[in-house]
């Protein structure tokens, strides 16, 4: 089993993928962590010689309801969810990539 910071990997199933590539995401996971944790719009992204997953966000929105943008006119997100440690935080993206590529090989690979 692979290891980061000499923790065992977090138990992840993948329940279903969507394969979107754009920039650097890859697609959408919805995963189950452990025996009863269901997590849906778990984000997969590859740039950088680097892989990583990240838990769902939605899009912050000004007083209008209008989605708010950064000074590359990208859409600003912010977290539904956060780890509080890092290392739990790479455990679950390490798990994530590995139970996409198991199940869809090459599917995170940048471009």
């Amino acid at each position: 089993m692979s290891q980061t910071n000499s923790q065992p990997v977090m138990p992840v199933a993948l329940l279903s993928w969507r394969s979107v590539k754009r920039n650097t995401l890859r697609g959408f996971a919805e995963v189950r962590i452990g025996k009863s944790l269901k997590v849906s719009d778990v984000a997969v992204h590859a740039g950088n010689g680097k892989r990583w997953a990240s838990l769902p966000s939605r899009p912050q929105l000004d007083k209008d309801g209008v989605a708010m943008r950064d000074d590359q006119h990208r859409i600003k997100y912010a977290p539904v969810v956060q780890w509080t440690e890092k290392d739990a935080a790479d455990r679950f993206s390490e798990a994530v990539i590995q139970a996409v590529e198991a199940a869809h090989p090459g599917d995170t690979q940048g471009d």
